[in-house]
């Protein structure tokens, strides 16, 4: 966002394109989202950002927007200008709506003007069904948030270069060729739950699970041997979940 590492007041070909316009970024509680709000924010006095952060137990999605400015991706800039300049910075230019890219979003100003998709999951080897439900399922959620806003935004859409799967070789950063119907997929990776829950609860893996778990806790006595046994079934629901994952990227 800086161009050739200069961070000095001196007008810059991105900085005046973006001036004067509304933002919206997805996943700034994530490495990458941080360092990019903390760009906008500190590097881009003239524009307008508007935060997608959800809640999290008793935090509010704008308290851990606002924690955001407390970590050391901000230290330069605390250093530089102070905490309270960048309170203020963030009171006057920052709008936080509090939602969850897996589930109902609220809806979206009218008048953005870039949109910065950033959240996904990150894990190489996430259970299926959660995969789809944040990098697949989220991003069609976001994108028909905007489109119902009235807004004609840019996108960008920052996803992870992890889309080889098992391929072996060589793989370029280009457009994928694909006939995949993406909503027959994501149809299939939630109902993988559904199946492997269901498969975790017959008699013969529940038998498993309590066999296994007696021979380790049973001098516990049968609360423990009970706790162990569905304890190891979740475990063995993730780790079905994941291959399943791995088979099918």
């Amino acid at each position: 966002m800086v161009e050739n590492g200069n961070t000095s007041p001196q007008p810059s070909v991105v900085r005046s394109g973006l001036a004067g316009k509304r933002v919206l970024v997805t996943g700034v509680t994530g490495f990458l989202g941080a360092a990019l709000f903390e760009r906008l924010l500190s590097a881009f006095p003239d524009t307008r950002i508007v935060l997608l952060v959800r809640g999290q137990g008793s935090l509010t999605g704008e308290a851990r927007a606002r924690e955001i400015l407390t970590r050391p991706v901000f230290e330069p800039t605390r250093q530089l200008v102070g905490a309270d300049a960048l309170k203020r910075a963030f009171d006057e230019r920052v709008e936080v709506l509090e939602g969850d890219v897996t589930g109902e979003l609220p809806p979206f100003p009218a008048d953005l003007d870039v949109v910065f998709h950033c959240a996904a999951s990150v894990s190489f080897d996430p259970p299926i069904d959660e995969a789809f439900h944040t990098n697949l399922l989220g991003a069609n959620r976001v994108y028909e948030a905007v489109a119902a806003s009235g807004s004609r935004p840019h996108l960008v859409h920052v996803s992870t270069a992890y889309v080889a799967g098992l391929a072996k070789g060589v793989v370029p950063e280009a457009t994928l060729e694909h006939s995949v119907d993406w909503r027959t997929e994501a149809e299939a990776a939630l109902g993988a739950r559904r199946s492997v829950e269901e498969a975790s609860r017959k008699p013969e893996m529940l038998d498993m699970f309590v066999a296994e778990a007696r021979s380790e806790r049973g001098r516990a006595g049968p609360t423990a041997v009970a706790r162990d046994a569905e304890d190891r079934r979740r475990k063995w629901v993730t780790k079905r979940l994941v291959h399943f994952g791995r088979a099918r990227a």
